[in-house]
This record gives C-alpha cells, structure tokens and sequence, in this order.
C-alpha cells in the first residue's frame, strides 16, 4: 500500500466515467458500489469532453477526489480537485505521450499488478497503487451442475475490436471441430457488430442485454473461453469466473492477476510483436502483446471438451476462491478503507 497520506472521505469522490464505453460504464458503476460500501459519499458522471465542461466541472467538483476512467489522450486533470486516474492498458508498453499526461495526476490507480507495471516501466512517475474496485458486488447467478448436455457451448464477450482475438477464436473453434454442430460458439459483442458468422454453429450475438440479462445469461453455457492478445483485466472472465463457468484463457497480461492454478484451461501463447493499432497515437515501440494462435485456440477447446464434470467443478471452484481473494469486497474494499484512512 502506498504511503502517500490519506485521502479525504469527507470530500466525497465524483466519477469521470466515458459512459459510452461499455467496460468503463461497468467499472465506473462498480468502484461506485465499492464507495457506498464503505461508507464515503460518490457519484458517477460523464467525463468532461470540451473546454465548457471541464470549466464547469472546474467550479462544481473543486476540493472533490476525482477519478478519471478514461482512455490515455483524454486523461485531463480537474484544478482544485484531487485527481486519480484509473486507466486500463493492454498491452505491454503505454505511449510515452499518455504517461505524460498520468504525470500529472495525484495518484494511479490500476486495475491489475499488469497494468501497473506497464505503467511503472512506460515513464509514469505519479504514484501509481493496485486499487481496483470490488468485482463481486453483482448478484451474479451462478451454476450449479457441470454437466453437458448436446454440444458443448462456448461463450465469449467483447467488443468488435482486433485485440479481443474473435477471428483467431473462430478460427480455432473451425479447428477443433471441423463438422458443423459438434459444438457452439457464441461470441456476445455489440450492436455496432456487422460480422458474418463463418459457420451456423458460430452465432454473433450483437443486441442490447439489461445488465442483469448479461449476467444471467453466463451460467447457461459450459466454458467461458478468451482469445485476447490483451486485457488490462479482463472484467467477462471475471463475471464468467463469479458464475461458476468453466474458463478458457492465455496466462499473459491482465488475466495473470484473475486466474490461479488448476483454475482454468490454460491456452497456450507466445509473446509477439503488437504491431498494429486502431489510431497511431496509441501505439508506442515495443509493444507486446500474448498470442494465441488458431492452433493454440483449437487445443484448448478440445481439451476443454474432453474434461470430466469433477474437473470442470474443480476448476470452477479454484478460480472463485482467486477472484474472491484478490478482487473481492473483503480484499478491494479493505484497501479502499485504507487508502481513505478509514
């Protein structure tokens, strides 16, 4: 824990949350959760986009602690409040133009030993803490048999981005089962999605689910399984974990801090060269990135096919046990309290 003085929970926490981005909504709503837990006043808004809004957010949020989860460019300071940023990274290196920006900051908060020691060898001096919010304050319904019955289902979520691996994911489900119905794939990303599924028993599922839907939906499948070449953390493999799913992922990044031994099918990687972006700006030299390739994906489908109920159980149960010891409410919101000297 760092020893930077305590923060103030008088002062009350606003949340700079792009609510527009799905994964950011999620955390933003948690470490909400995690704040009225302990007991320390917070709210949730839209992060300041134009030069009007942050003059406002100036005058309205000053001598409050804000946390900013934002991507890398947008990360702009509040004058008069206590600024923390939260950000996600993925790969192996953060763009030295974006750690300029975090050293601005009062503090970092990071989501995952990973992200934090990208930070730490990317140029970022600000103080940079393991704090992410609690993972397990969702009513998460959970599975209760590890029996497959007809073929067995593979789940996966995200967005349609190149980094989540969905086309090395359906490649490797071609793979592993080469007839059409020995298995099902259905990738869950979002509406914005126009891909064309491959196969019938591939189904891309792009409508809008209620939160609680989503949730709900994880424990009517047999494997959760990821092909991301990288993930700052990793929060569907964490939600899959909570239900009691089965999980499918490389050991590389943001998932090294969600998954233990003996809890998962573990897909095999190799550390490459992350050569491409979605804007130049985000790139920086030397990036890295875990990849699977369809080979590798098909494997560990296979294997996860071929595992017996007692293993599936076994599994499931190792990795709630992980999630809870290092992400759950007694753990993250233990150090919350801390870091505001409750």
């Amino acid at each position: 824990m760092s020893r930077m003085e305590p923060l103030d929970p008088s002062a009350g926490v606003v949340i700079f949350t792009d609510l527009h981005r799905g994964s950011y909504k999620i955390i933003g709503s948690l470490y909400l959760l995690s704040f009225q837990s302990i007991g320390v006043p917070a709210i949730q808004v839209k992060t300041p986009e134009t030069d009007e809004e942050r003059q406002q957010a100036e005058k309205e949020f000053s001598g409050k602690v804000i946390i900013h989860l934002t991507i890398g460019p947008c990360f702009t300071p509040v004058p008069g409040a206590v600024n923390v940023a939260a950000p996600y990274h993925e790969w192996s290196r953060y763009p030295a133009q974006w750690a300029a920006r975090l050293n601005q900051f009062h503090e970092v908060w990071a989501p995952s030993h990973h992200v934090k020691t990208v930070l730490e060898r990317s140029g970022v001096t600000t103080p940079v803490v393991f704090m992410p919010p609690a993972l397990d304050l969702e009513t998460v319904p959970a599975k209760t048999a590890w029996g497959t019955a007809g073929p067995v289902k593979f789940l996966s979520c995200g967005e349609p981005h190149f980094r989540k691996g969905f086309h090395l994911l359906m490649e490797g489900f071609q793979l592993a089962f080469p007839r059409a119905g020995e298995a099902r794939l259905v990738i869950k990303t979002s509406p914005s999605c126009q891909w064309k599924s491959p196969r019938e028993d591939i189904h891309i599922e792009t409508g809008w689910m209620e939160r609680g839907n989503l949730l709900a939906m994880y424990k009517d499948f047999d494997f959760y399984v990821s092909a991301s070449l990288g993930e700052g953390l990793g929060l569907p493999l964490a939600e899959a974990a909570l239900a009691g799913l089965p999980l499918i992922a490389n050991f590389w990044g943001g998932h090294t801090g969600l998954l233990c031994e003996d809890g998962f099918i573990k897909m095999e990687h190799v550390v490459a060269d992350q050569f491409f972006c979605s804007e130049p700006s985000f790139y920086a030299p030397g990036q890295q990135c875990g990849y699977s390739s369809p080979s590798m994906v098909a494997s560990a489908l296979k294997k996860a096919a071929a595992s017996t109920v007692k293993q599936k159980k076994s599994m499931t149960e190792k990795a709630m046990q992980a999630l809870k010891t290092r992400f759950g409410r007694e753990e993250a919101l233990g150090r919350l309290k801390v870091r505001f000297g409750i």
